[in-house]
């Protein structure tokens, strides 16, 4: 698809009357999900793994919604900076691991939603992308023109004006419903607020969508009609698709998935609270989402590996949607299951990385550090057991304890949650 551009006009430009084109191909992809901060340093462990095993230099397509958004979105502010040394970024834990730690003591969701609650010119969205700009990107405002050609970092939100899924990168912004505007000048705060506009507290977040040139490309009857690039009120990336996979699945040969989404649980609760029964209807509904995308997901990987024995050509792959290879992993995977695999013993914790809470506040110390490496811990042995290609082994987590070591204010905001009711 052309990426010439295009002049600036509030009108939509009428797209071809070809059929699309087949998504261009690319070798290795990665997906990050959302979860707050708890997904944002299971991920940051994630990378760092993939880093040492020189996957992370070979990646050429990442998509990620929610917490992941914050995760990838420094990413991309700093692969400049990152230095590679047959394919390692030797300063990886310098200029991204840190500053993810950093990061993770600065209290986001409570101060955000009161300012954007108290100032009737601004919202919790808007106050959020501001404090991005601050702690994540240097007090700059980089555009998502400035990030890097490859890999290519697509940040996911939710539409609710079109009930579909928005995707902002710096190629396009698109919608299923509304088209595509080529090479759009946005913030890449904005972008990770949107895609982590967690509802209701931090979201939505209003984008005045007449600013940008729209080509009628990219659409999908499936989700409904065309309709008007009028104002997008975006929501965390999560309600669409949770994992990020839509935009890559299609285009690329191998596949990562790293999930740290809120695992289902039964209940014994009677609900006689109608408020608590909504809330478990909409959760049920979420999770059975989320769970015909993962099954469908693995199901492909599975078939892909299949028709890689049998020797399909890659037409055949596609028609059977066998074409995409890859790997899964979850924060609720079990250790049990995981230390076949591992290339190390990870020391037992009482932290439980999946019931940490999905918060934009300090998690805790000992959470902080537990996450991290077990984000690094559950990549390893997942990679082991499922790439294609044999990896150098690990030579163990990327923190020891005692590496985080909290501001009175990180320990203060954890203190305020740890108290309140919710």
């Amino acid at each position: 698809m052309s990426e010439n551009e295009h002049s600036r006009s509030n009108t939509v430009l009428p797209g071809s009357d070809e059929p699309d084109k087949p998504a261009e191909r690319y070798q290795l992809g990665l997906c990050l999900s959302g979860g707050g901060y708890r997904a944002m340093l299971f991920h940051a462990g994630s990378l760092a793994r993939l880093n040492e095993a020189g996957l992370l230099a070979k990646l050429d397509m990442l998509s990620s919604v929610s917490g992941g958004s914050i995760a990838s979105g420094l990413l991309a502010y700093v692969w400049p900076r990152l230095v590679f040394e047959n394919g390692v970024a030797v300063n990886f834990k310098t200029v991204y691991l840190n500053r993810i730690l950093a990061f993770s003591q600065v209290f986001a969701d409570g101060p955000c939603f009161l300012k954007g609650v108290f100032n009737p010119f601004s919202s919790a969205a808007e106050e959020a992308a501001k404090l991005y700009e601050r702690h994540l990107f240097d007090g700059k405002s980089p555009s998502l023109s400035d990030l890097p050609r490859s890999p290519w970092f697509v940040f996911c939100s939710s539409n609710l004006s079109t009930g579909s899924l928005f995707r902002m990168s710096n190629r396009y912004l698109a919608d299923y419903r509304i088209g595509v505007s080529f090479q759009p000048t946005l913030s890449l705060a904005t972008a990770v607020a949107a895609s982590a506009a967690f509802p209701p507290v931090l979201s939505p977040l209003r984008l005045d969508l007449s600013q940008f040139s729209w080509k009628r490309e990219k659409l999908d009857d499936t989700v409904g009609e065309p309709a008007a690039p009028g104002r997008a009120i975006l929501s965390d990336g999560g309600i669409y698709d949770n994992h990020g996979i839509e935009p890559v699945l299609k285009r690329c040969d191998c596949l990562f998935v790293s999930d740290a989404g809120a695992p289902w649980r039964s209940s014994t609760h009677g609900y006689w609270n109608y408020l608590s029964q909504l809330k478990r209807v909409l959760d049920t509904t979420d999770n059975q989402v989320r769970s015909l995308r993962r099954r469908d997901l693995i199901g492909g990987f599975k078939a892909a590996k299949q028709a890689d024995r049998l020797g399909l050509d890659d037409l055949a792959k596609s028609a059977l949607r066998a074409r995409t290879r890859g790997v899964y992993w979850s924060i609720d995977s079990k250790d049990v299951e995981l230390k076949p695999y591992a290339s190390y013993t990870l020391p037992p914790s009482s932290v439980v990385p999946s019931e940490v809470g999905t918060y934009l506040h300090f998690l805790g110390a000992k959470e902080t550090e537990y996450l991290t490496n077990w984000g690094h811990y559950v990549c390893d042995a997942m990679l082991n057991r499922f790439h294609q290609s044999p990896l150098a082994p690990s030579s163990g987590p990327p923190l020891v304890a005692g590496t985080v070591k909290p501001a009175s204010a990180a320990r203060a905001s954890k203190r305020l949650f740890d108290f309140l009711p919710f």
